[in-house]
């Protein structure tokens, strides 16, 4: 991997940082906005406010980076002889349309970006429902009424959260109701709580120290926001990898190639990061890696000295085979070059 080449994916990783710091204290600060008693420490909103500030910050020095990094690799290798024979192929046989593949790997980029999009708002939805849940407990201790209560049982459960049984009195009516604990307070039989009920409807209830939020709401809203999390930085490197490859076949065009594709059998199992062994026209081969993609070789790797065509550059290569292996027509394969093309075969 060249200095360049280094220097770039430093750069990513510095912008999918950049992303999730801002989205996680985005998300923190907006809770903390929107919580009815929620009381900002001195210089905590301002405190915020600059790591806000600073990731976005690094969101656009990174992408400005990567993209004079990206012109820089280009500059460096405009005639992409490392990768690619010189003929480049302007029409192919099989009824595959080379223009209108280059199309479609702009509408692949495309997708991968909306996709982001998606993420993006999913972490969104689980912050609304984990807020709103937060904003009905709160709501509940300012308006409920208190009385006095008495706690009957406490479970401490292997798996689940942690409960009590709380026993307390709406007029005219005795009432028993399960609590979640999420305080960290400890309780024992016959301890004294307030309980603090509705007056519309007294079976829903709090006390003053445990918010007794829904289990099924609260988990509606936080497995959302860790999956959209946790999700997030794969689909960035995916949208920013095919935006690179739409980029390096516009810039080379596709080159007519004989290839065969290698599962990758290490460690005993089978891996969809297979090997595409590339022979070219000329007698120069090269071997690309397959990238971590739904647009994966599959079955194809069961057929040898395939017609495909190649296209792009070190590690932002797209290999098109005429037909894919579970529907008809073309597929675009996203790879990268572990070699520079060699005037023979590789072993």
């Amino acid at each position: 991997m060249t200095l360049e080449a280094r220097g770039r994916r430093v750069w990513l990783i510095l912008l999918v940082l950049g992303v999730l710091v801002f989205l996680v204290f985005a998300a923190g600060t907006t809770y903390s906005l929107l919580a009815p008693g929620y009381v900002f420490e001195d210089g905590e909103l301002l405190g915020e406010a600059g790591i806000l500030t600073g990731s976005a910050a690094l969101v656009a020095f990174a992408s400005h980076r990567l993209r004079v990094a990206e012109r820089r690799i280009l500059a460096a290798d405009k005639d992409f002889g490392a990768w690619l024979p010189g003929e480049v192929a302007t029409t192919g046989s099989d009824g595959v349309d080379l223009a209108g593949e280059t199309r479609r790997l702009r509408r692949i980029a495309r997708h991968a970006a909306a996709l982001t999009l998606v993420w993006v708002a999913l972490f969104a939805g689980g912050l609304t429902v984990a807020t709103l849940v937060d904003t009905a407990a709160e709501d509940l201790l300012a308006t409920g009424v208190r009385t006095a209560g008495v706690v009957t049982a406490v479970h401490n459960p292997a798996k689940g959260a942690p409960t009590m049984q709380v026993e307390y009195e709406s007029p005219g009516r005795h009432w028993s109701a399960e609590i979640h604990r999420d305080s960290g307070r400890a309780y024992g039989v016959g301890d004294a709580v307030t309980a603090v009920y509705d007056p519309a409807d007294p079976a829903h209830v709090r006390t003053t120290e445990e918010m007794n939020e829904n289990q099924v709401l609260v988990g509606s809203g936080v497995v959302p926001m860790l999956v959209g999390l946790g999700g997030l930085p794969f689909t960035i490197v995916a949208a920013a990898g095919w935006r690179r490859r739409v980029r390096a076949v516009a810039a080379t065009g596709w080159r007519l190639a004989r290839v065969t594709v290698v599962p990758d059998t290490r460690g005993g199992r089978r891996s969809r990061l297979a090997d595409v062994h590339v022979a070219y026209p000329d007698g120069s081969a090269i071997v690309l890696r397959c990238v971590l993609s739904t647009h994966s070789p599959g079955a194809l790797e069961n057929e040898a000295n395939r017609r495909a065509w190649i296209g792009g550059w070190g590690r932002q290569m797209v290999v098109l085979f005429p037909y894919g292996p579970r529907k008809p027509g073309p597929l675009l394969v996203p790879v990268h070059a572990t070699r520079q093309r060699v005037s023979r075969s590789p072993r």
